[in-house]
């Protein structure tokens, strides 16, 4: 009996520490995976990573058109069926940790899957650390103030210029919206 109380805590703390720091777990539909990643042109050699890579369906999809794929999944429940879901690719690799510490600036195609709230600090963070050409898939949520270069059914996606337009200085705390400045990825 304790050792079923036990794992049930520590699976009821895996689940609420992945809500508070990124989004409670969602999973995206299948049916959106080939749309999302035909968009953004992810294929063989692509550096694509899922920040919050949850059960890993994303991550597969993308490893099996020959992307180098990188996942990391604070929850550990998620983080080990992420793995197991991939662990036949020789191209993908699962890491058990916070997305807010991941350095993107090589990464050719960004997937990510937030609640409203972290939408502004994301956009903070994706707007100094983007490769120039990268793209960005924002699952659900879109960016308040930043116009995708495309929507879809659930999704919105985005050039990294678009992140260049925000003054970081300025953006909110909470979801109010987003100021635009002159990029640092334009002309």
């Amino acid at each position: 009996m304790f050792w079923l109380i036990f794992i049930s805590i520590i699976i009821i703390f895996s689940f609420g520490i992945g809500a508070f720091i990124g989004a409670p777990w969602v999973p995206a539909f299948e049916q959106d995976f080939d749309e999302l990643l035909t968009k953004t042109k992810v294929g063989k050699g692509t550096e694509f990573i899922d920040l919050g890579c949850g059960n890993g369906k994303v991550l597969e999809a993308a490893a099996k058109r020959g992307a180098i794929v990188t996942g990391y999944e604070i929850n550990p429940v998620l983080w080990l069926v992420s793995w197991w879901r991939v662990r036949s690719y020789p191209n993908a690799s699962v890491w058990i940790g916070n997305m807010w510490g991941v350095h993107l600036d090589h990464y050719d195609v960004v997937f990510l899957f937030l609640i409203h709230h972290h939408m502004p600090r994301m956009a903070r963070k994706l707007s100094h650390s983007l490769k120039p050409n990268a793209r960005v898939i924002s699952y659900v949520y879109e960016f308040p103030g930043i116009k995708p270069s495309h929507k879809t059914r659930n999704s919105f996606l985005y050039q990294a210029k678009a992140f260049g337009t925000i003054d970081t200085k300025v953006l909110p705390k909470k979801n109010s919206g987003l100021q635009k400045t002159k990029s640092k990825h334009t002309k």
